[in-house]
């Protein structure tokens, strides 16, 4: 998992924040799939999505932020750490916003699970999360490995929330282990391609 920099999470124009802003005080009783599908005026909120996709793939280097795939053969999805569906408050929150490979967003892992644990905190960083975060935890801390390289998942010496995120993302069964291997093999030949993608993310 990636360790992301808090400070650095995505950032909106003014129109968009005030499009937003207006989105989620007048959300009524629609839901957050709903919600999160509104264009907004003059659709001010596909150019803001646009915007989360590009400043996500740049700080995450064009890989997933939870299994570290370079994206390629797959798009890459918007992924709210805390969902849609449950906290609507937090559809357009910076840091509940990470690009994500759509095996790690899919309902046989992530998908929809709760991830507050508790009462929820009006302001999004005071919430207690229940698995590994990628903007307020450090993963090296949570979830350890058996060897140098990150391939086998040390489970037994990885913290409760390490343990819970494991298994979350079966990330200790044969076929994560392997996808992991795959991406440590071809990452050198990769290299080229993701570095001419950063140049085209920061191209202005």
């Amino acid at each position: 998992m990636l360790n992301l920099d808090r400070n650095n999470a995505v950032s909106y124009t003014d129109d968009q924040q005030a499009a937003i802003d207006n989105l989620i005080n007048n959300c009524g009783t629609r839901t957050g799939r709903e919600l999160w599908a509104d264009k907004g005026p003059g659709d001010i909120l596909v150019k803001a999505k646009e915007n989360i996709i590009t400043h996500c793939l740049k700080i995450q280097n064009m890989r997933c932020a939870y299994c570290e795939t370079l994206f390629g053969y797959g798009e890459p999805q918007i992924e709210h750490f805390a969902n849609k569906g449950r906290y609507r408050k937090f559809l357009y929150e910076p840091q509940n916003l990470v690009c994500s490979c759509p095996v790690c967003n899919g309902f046989a892992k992530k998908g929809a699970k709760n991830t507050i644990k508790g009462p929820v905190k009006v302001k999004y960083a005071d919430n207690d999360f229940l698995y590994v975060h990628p903007y307020f935890d450090d993963p090296s801390k949570e979830i350890k490995y058996k060897d140098v390289f990150k391939l086998r998942v040390d489970k037994d010496h990885s913290t409760e929330k390490g343990k819970k995120t494991i298994e979350m993302f079966h990330w200790d069964t044969y076929h994560a282990t392997l996808k992991r291997l795959s991406n440590l093999v071809v990452r050198p030949f990769l290299a080229k391609r993701q570095e001419l993608m950063s140049e085209i993310l920061n191209y202005k």
